[in-house]
């Protein structure tokens, strides 16, 4: 095994020079941008993609014959990790749902001509992915999707509107679930891609959000008697909760390392701000019950981290690893909402202002205990594996 191989702790010396060349990449080239872009109320995602694309960092965990490099899954948590450490998870957000929520489902079950079309463009950056599946009616019960497919002729015509899709006004494509109309219980399902631009797709932005605010929500996404051609499918006929469902154990774990990468950043900024802040003749950071309250949500991040390495570990070997996903999915986005609290409030009056990074960060770590599944159905799924809920 060469030096590059060896893994010291959890990462080989190669992973941790990627954490360091992709961390200045994101430093130097997107996070001066941020605060501009927030203000907007938008980014440009394409760019960013492209950037992280020209570099090959965007779909590392891909086989090198689909466009990717052939990675693993700890290259991936790398580059979650550096997500996490920008200032504003609009960016991180949009870039996980094109690279880690539509995209992997892409390659594990998509067709050639899906491949053709869809992947490799997302994976050079060109083609924007986005993910639309909740619902007015259907959020973590993704089941219960009203959108219908209809079997025609050499494909399916799809109706319904989608809701809140992150990054869905930036899209090219989407990745649609829909039921079939005989749909009963898991196996009456279709996932399907859908580009854009073709008739019928209409993209309408919605309300402001607390958090994610240049993340390009669109508030609905209608699909109107839109034509998808049967090798734009993603799995079996009737298979595409099974291959939704699937891709959510993989996406909560990437979603865990993002999350615990924004709460090390928000205690780092804020052992910072509180070494410069004085109050009675000593600097805040220095009185014993701020640096214990700052030492134990260091130490439930830390603790929440290995965790969520020993399930990439699981993931890269093929081990079990619905409960360990659920598990640290729910610790970990409630952690984030903690930390992004208790810094906050440690912050003073500087944490109010809407423009300050520890403010950004309280109002987008409040999405990650709803997306990729909420902290309730955290919660069942684990019940559920334990054999709790009979």
């Amino acid at each position: 095994m060469t030096l590059q191989g060896i893994r010291t702790g959890w990462f080989t010396p190669a992973q941790e020079e990627l954490r360091r060349e992709l961390a200045d990449h994101l430093a130097t080239e997107v996070e001066p941008r941020i605060a501009g872009w927030e203000a907007a109320g938008s980014f440009p995602l394409r760019e960013v993609l492209t950037g992280l694309a020209g570099r090959g960092w965007l779909g590392m965990r891909f086989p090198r014959a689909l466009g990717g490099r052939g990675a693993s899954a700890w290259e991936h948590a790398v580059f979650a990790e550096c997500l996490g450490g920008l200032s504003s998870d609009s960016v991180g957000m949009a870039v996980t749902v094109h690279a880690d929520m539509v995209a992997p489902m892409i390659a594990d079950s998509g067709r050639p001509e899906a491949v053709e079309r869809f992947l490799r463009p997302a994976l050079a950056g060109t083609g924007v992915l986005a993910h639309a599946v909740s619902e007015a009616g259907a959020g973590s019960d993704v089941a219960s999707v009203a959108a219908t497919a209809t079997p025609a002729d050499g494909g399916y015509v799809l109706s319904g509107t989608k809701r809140w899709v992150v990054g869905g006004l930036y899209a090219d494509a989407f990745a649609v679930l829909a039921r079939l109309p005989e749909a009963k219980g898991p196996f009456g399902h279709v996932l399907l891609m859908v580009p854009a631009d073709v008739d019928g797709v209409r993209v309408l932005p919605g309300a402001p959000t607390l958090g994610l605010r240049a993340a390009g929500v669109a508030g609905t996404v209608e699909f109107d008697g839109v034509f998808v051609p049967e090798a734009h499918r993603l799995g079996g006929h009737g298979l595409g909760l099974v291959v939704q469902l699937r891709q959510f154990e993989q996406e909560r774990i990437i979603s865990a390392c993002r999350a615990l990468a924004i709460s090390s950043r928000l205690l780092d900024r804020t052992q910072e701000r509180l070494a410069e802040r004085s109050t009675f003749g000593a600097p805040i950071g220095t009185r014993q019950d701020v640096a214990f309250r700052l030492s134990r949500l260091q130490a439930e991040v830390e603790s929440a981290r290995q965790l969520a390495y020993t399930a990439i570990d699981r993931w890269q070997h093929g081990g079990e690893h619905r409960s360990v996903s659920a598990a640290v999915k729910l610790r970990s986005s409630r952690l984030a909402r903690t930390v992004a609290r208790e810094c906050l409030h440690l912050h003073g009056a500087a944490g109010q202002l809407a423009t300050s990074p520890v403010n950004r960060a309280f109002r987008d770590a409040r999405l990650f205990s709803i997306s990729t599944g909420s902290d309730e159905m955290m919660m069942t799924t684990l019940a559920s594996l334990a054999g709790w809920d009979d």
